[in-house]
């Protein structure tokens, strides 16, 4: 079950980070960073680009990522369509800086 949930994860980002490179071209963390800096893209595209950088947990997305957050999470769930998640980012700083247990397993599909 842990591996087909690691799968199903790990495919999630892989095709996130494909679209991003479609569009931005670059290595896929930088793709990621520019749909979350694209006035253009949607709030789901960035809510999807914030939940693959924090599954990576690189550093190099620190900066970007703390630029947008607004420093709390507002009490109740945030529509994912409509708002840029300030959980997602919370969340994805936190694994940043703390680690995630399965960031290794995106070295392939970083670059």
């Amino acid at each position: 079950m842990f591996a087909m949930g690691t799968f199903i994860i790990f495919r999630s980002v892989y095709e996130t980070c494909n679209f991003a490179r479609d569009k931005y071209g670059g290595d896929c963390q930088q793709a990621l960073v520019l749909v979350l800096e694209d006035g253009e893209s949607s709030v789901q595209e960035k809510n999807d680009a914030i939940w693959a950088l924090g599954q990576m947990a690189d550093p190099e997305s620190l900066e970007p990522l703390e630029k947008i957050y607004a420093g709390k999470v507002p009490e109740g769930k945030e529509p994912l369509d409509k708002v840029v998640s300030q959980y997602e980012i919370e969340k994805a700083i936190r694994w940043i800086k703390n680690g995630n247990l399965t960031s290794w397993m995106y070295v392939f599909i970083k670059n």
